[in-house]
């Protein structure tokens, strides 16, 4: 290992243990099996390991930093071995214990419900029991104004955090049936190609919600080089299409088939400053799906899971969420006012604006719904914030129905 590197998809989260002040590194794919802690005083180590610098490079730079105090190679590299065995380092046996992954997963007909057990119970009695424990706590549905629901954008925030807006949104479903439901997710790793479809059916704790792998193949043939990811894989352990499915399945009853879709970051975009619009493969799939929804003539549900800005320490930002709230919640008001008129555009020209400065990560899905429902009425159910004082951190979530005029 010349110069080692810390995966980029892992998270370091300061936390405290047993008194004791550590950084927990957050694993998307939990490949160690379990949660690895290391003491505080190794941050400066950990933020070497960035691929620029050898062992020999991080020896003399720890010793300076520590007043010349000695450090030894075999102490270093010893670290470095139990990062390597737990995956946590971006090295041969990460990539292929990850080959290894991807290729059982390819082969899977069906995608588990990974983060249940711990976002959420996966016994169904007891799922549904919370469910409609907090549904009661709600105000009474008006359910007049819910005629002809076609969308529905929600969450994907934690359901512990939103789980009010999650059941508020979700119980307007209550008695309805569609033939069809386009599920659109948010990648949250990188992914090549702008979407990603899936074949897999979704499971549940109440059951299967199963994939039109015939609708699915269909679009493969249908979509230009470089739409599509090359694979699936990113679904696997992605929670902004699995959040969804617990509550259409618990309020729909049946397995209505769904198209899974993710949408993979704008940024080539946005800090390129091309037109999203003005590219094949945006309007292709954009095509491709309301041909879809006009084929099943009004008989399809149409949903995203998206949050909006996500500002303070823990994204990067250089000032704590409090003083970042005020003008943060006044774009996602823009991007708000912009979603209820149908003015998709303007959405898209805000991020570039801003260049997306306050990491709304639920854009892309956003904007294709958005645009895919082009003419429905759409109202705004909730807009909240999620203040993590822990981290001086915030995330802004919302929302939204469309119904057909």
């Amino acid at each position: 290992m010349k110069k080692p590197r810390l995966r980029s998809d892992i998270q370091m989260v300061a936390s405290t243990l047993e008194g004791r002040r550590v950084i927990m590194f957050s694993d998307p794919f939990q490949l160690g099996g379990r949660m690895v802690a290391v003491d505080m005083s190794l941050l400066p180590l950990l933020e070497l390991l960035d691929g620029r610098h050898d062992v020999r490079n991080i020896q003399m730079e720890m010793m300076s930093r520590q007043g010349g105090r000695l450090i030894f190679q075999t102490e270093i590299e010893s670290f470095l071995n139990q990062l390597d065995r737990t995956f946590l380092l971006d090295s041969d046996l990460f990539r292929e214990k990850m080959q290894k992954i991807r290729e059982e997963f390819g082969r899977e007909a069906k995608r588990a419900f990974v983060h249940g057990g711990k976002c959420y119970d996966t016994d169904p009695r007891r799922l549904a029991q919370f469910i409609e424990e907090i549904e009661r706590t709600l105000p009474p549905d008006d359910e007049q104004d819910h005629n002809h629901i076609c969308g529905i954008l929600s969450p994907h925030i934690d359901i512990q955090v939103a789980q009010r807006t999650y059941i508020d949104a979700y119980r307007s479903l209550r008695g309805k049936s569609y033939d069809l439901i386009i599920l659109l997710g948010v990648n949250h790793n990188p992914q090549d190609g702008l979407y990603s479809l899936s074949e897999k059916s979704y499971l549940t704790p109440y059951g299967e919600l199963p994939a039109d792998r015939d609708l699915v193949r269909d679009l493969r043939k249908k979509l230009p080089k470089g739409t599509l990811s090359s694979d699936d894989f990113g679904h696997k352990m992605e929670h902004s299409i699995e959040f969804q499915t617990l509550f259409i399945h618990h309020y729909l009853k049946n397995s209505t088939p769904i198209v899974p879709i993710l949408c993979g970051s704008l940024h080539e975009f946005i800090l390129g400053s091309e037109n999203l619009f003005g590219d094949e493969r945006y309007q292709a799939m954009l095509a491709a799906l309301v041909d879809v929804v006009r084929e099943q003539d009004g008989k399809v549900l149409c949903v995203a899971g998206v949050d909006f800005a996500h500002v303070g320490l823990k994204f990067g930002d250089t000032l704590p969420a409090d003083a970042l709230l005020p003008r943060t919640r006044s774009n996602d008001e823009k991007i708000l006012s912009f979603l209820l008129q149908g003015e998709t555009e303007k959405i898209f020209e805000n991020a570039v604006e801003t260049k997306d400065q306050y990491k709304v990560c639920g854009l892309p899905a956003i904007i294709l719904l958005s645009d895919l429902l082009q003419g429905s009425h759409r109202s705004l159910m909730a807009y909240e914030t999620y203040d993590e004082a822990a981290t001086q951190s915030a995330v802004t979530y919302a929302s939204v129905l469309f119904c057909e005029k």
